[in-house]
């Protein structure tokens, strides 16, 4: 998951262009492949298993010092109001914002970073909260900067160009903001909605406390039949369990606590849709999800194209989940049994040393320059590894220009924690590129494209390891594994934004999304993507309370789109030669230098085409046909 949100926190870069680390959420990629046992906590781990963050600052002193220059910038920025027509004048403020923006940007990433690895520490929590606190103030003294340059006319500004030449340095970020001109608001009314930006995340913040810190799950049995408490992490290794009994008494405990404060929860949900429908009418956009898909230039078509490919040929899913019940020779298939293997291959667990091995083998087709890179990641303390008390959940990567990325990993030794480092690292190495190639301005890429580059390491690493598998039964086991990606992405993902798309749908007619109303619509989903293999539980309409992503609004829908993509990639990498390679590290290398979907096109795949998801599809249909006459 590449950790990223857009500031200012009402919901559009009117005043800072600034991608700063998660924005407070803090929460985990929500993927079927979450770590496969609970966590082994190292509570001291070796120095080289954990990130470097003196490389941002030495002290806190000296982030205090960042912090309280932050501050002062933001006062001096505000100092420009009513002067933007003047060329000097506009060049002054944009590269004083410019300059207060990489600072926040650093100071935010450690206070973010350093939470996540001490989320108990109170010290942390301060630290963090100050760092929101700085960023809304920037954002607050920036805020005339939109409408200012919302209102200059076109020749205008050429003159001004033209006045000071340094002014281009600036020109493609003009252009965007200028782009927005329609749903810029007045000075004042820009202000008011900065205001609002920290009381709006509530519900976000809210839901990341109860799920992490104040939600409590029974204790269960064990396969042992030792009475366990049951935490998030343990209930994902229970749904891998071979007892069904045991991953029937872990779901219904987990969906029965979540069924027990699902109102609550269907609160916060519905307080974070109205915060986006909100912003959304107040900057006269047509929908909210016009204007979470308008900021990446990404059509609306594109959306509902992902839906309908996939729904066109959802019998696929039917029939894998049909073979999953005849496989574990089950009665009643039941949501709880999706994630156990079928095939199960020879236990085993992988040291650190090993999995990065694994790594480097899977990822040789993009050539011996990303090898190079890749190793010094390993070796320069880019990584976080392993579990300990106070340490966030799931896996991310953040980066901060002109430093190496950081990636968060919770390492625990199973094939699906290497395939998760690998996926960060393509987070990460996308970051180190982008970084490297493009300023500032151009070096951050789009939502769109954030998922691509991760899942193109997966890809690569399942097919290699499928390609080279000893014998049948292996074959047949990894082939699982990598129908079981296609679920828990382009299906699992696709009914997500499905779910998503109709409950703002719903919101935006002034309907009440209430928890009867939500169980209701995900149940009927379920029903439809999985087929009449499946059993569906009574609480099974309760799963999207587990969903963080639905807190950064139309976002899991990318998860789908982007896996297409790097299947496509994956392919082109491993039979086009070194001309793809080189055209795909152009695509790292590109950051957000242009829209995502001319980027990802010069790669050589064009989402606008609805060929790319069906390729995707069709490459699931042949992993299952082979399956079905192995299995």
């Amino acid at each position: 998951m590449r950790k990223k949100l857009l500031i200012p926190f009402a919901g559009m870069a009117v005043g800072v262009w600034l991608i700063v680390g998660s924005g407070g959420l803090g929460v985990p990629t929500f993927r079927t492949a979450e770590r496969a046992t609970p966590p082994t906590l190292h509570e001291r781990p070796a120095i080289a298993d954990t990130w470097d963050l003196t490389r941002l600052y030495a002290s806190s002193d000296a982030w205090q010092k960042d912090i309280q220059s932050i501050v002062r910038e933001a006062a001096l920025i505000a100092s420009y109001k009513g002067k933007l027509d003047h060329a000097h004048h506009l060049y002054e403020a944009l590269s004083k914002q410019e300059e207060a923006s990489r600072k926040l940007e650093k100071a935010y990433v450690y206070a973010q970073l350093q939470f996540d690895t001490h989320t108990t520490d109170s010290i942390a929590q301060q630290r963090l909260h100050e760092a929101r606190r700085t960023a809304q103030k920037l954002t607050l003294a920036t805020s005339f900067i939109g409408p200012e340059l919302a209102r200059l006319d076109d020749k205008k500004l050429e003159r001004m160009y033209h006045a000071e030449k340094k002014l281009v340095k600036y020109r493609r970020y003009i252009s965007e903001l200028r782009k927005e001109r329609g749903h810029i608001l007045s000075e004042k009314e820009e202000k008011l909605l900065a205001l609002t930006g920290e009381a709006m995340g509530t519900a976000a913040q809210a839901y990341r406390f109860l799920l992490d810190t104040d939600l409590a799950f029974p204790s269960i049995k064990d396969e042992k039949g030792k009475s366990v408490p049951l935490t998030r992490e343990r209930y994902v290794s229970f749904m891998t369990s071979p007892k069904q009994a045991v991953r029937r008494r872990a779901f219904e405990a987990v969906y029965g606590t979540y069924a027990q404060y699902g109102n609550t929860f269907a609160s916060l949900l519905a307080g974070e849709v109205r915060r986006n429908v909100v912003y959304a009418q107040a900057r006269r956009y047509p929908s909210a999800r016009y204007a979470a898909l308008h900021a990446s230039d990404i059509p609306e078509s594109i959306y509902d194209q992902l839906i309908s490919t996939v729904r066109h040929r959802i019998h696929l899913l039917h029939r894998y989940t049909a073979l999953r019940k005849k496989m574990l020779g089950l009665s009643a298939l039941h949501k709880y049994d999706l994630y156990v293997p079928f095939i199960r291959g020879k236990k085993r667990e992988y040291t650190l040393s090993e999995a990065k091995t694994m790594v480097r083998e899977g990822l040789a087709p993009l050539g011996a320059e990303y090898q190079q890179k890749l190793e010094e990641a390993f070796r320069n303390r880019w990584m976080d590894v392993y579990s300990r008390t106070g340490k966030t959940g799931g896996a991310y990567q953040t980066a901060v220009y002109g430093y190496p990325p950081y990636v968060l990993l919770n390492y625990n030794g199973r094939l699906d924690d290497v395939l998760t480092m690998a996926h960060e690292m393509g987070h990460a190495m996308h970051s180190y590129y982008a970084n490297k190639t493009q300023n500032y301005l151009n070096a951050n890429y789009d939502i769109f494209v954030a998922e691509v580059a991760s899942t193109v390491n997966e890809s690569l690493l399942l097919r290699r390891w499928i390609e080279e598998a000893k014998d049948k039964k292996e074959r047949a086991m990894l082939l699982n594994r990598y129908l079981d990606t296609f679920q828990g992405t382009l299906f699992a993902q696709t009914m997500f934004a499905e779910f998503e798309r109709d409950i703002y749908q719903a919101a935006e007619k002034g309907e009440a999304l209430t928890a009867d109303d939500l169980v209701r619509r995900y149940r009927k989903l379920v029903a439809e993507y999985y087929g009449p293999a499946l059993t569906l539980d009574p609480n099974v309409g309760y799963e999207w309370a587990r969903v963080p992503h639905f807190y950064k609004n139309f976002y899991v829908y990318q998860y789908a789109t982007g896996f297409s993509a790097a299947t496509a990639l994956a392919d082109r990498l491993l039979h086009g030669g070194p001309e793809k390679r080189e055209q795909y590290l152009a695509f790292l290398k590109a950051g957000g230098s242009a829209p995502p979907l001319d980027v990802l096109r010069k790669a050589g795949v064009d989402l606008r085409n609805p060929e790319v998801i069906s390729r995707a599809l069709d490459v699931f249909e042949q992993a299952l046909n082979e399956l079905e006459k192995l299995a």
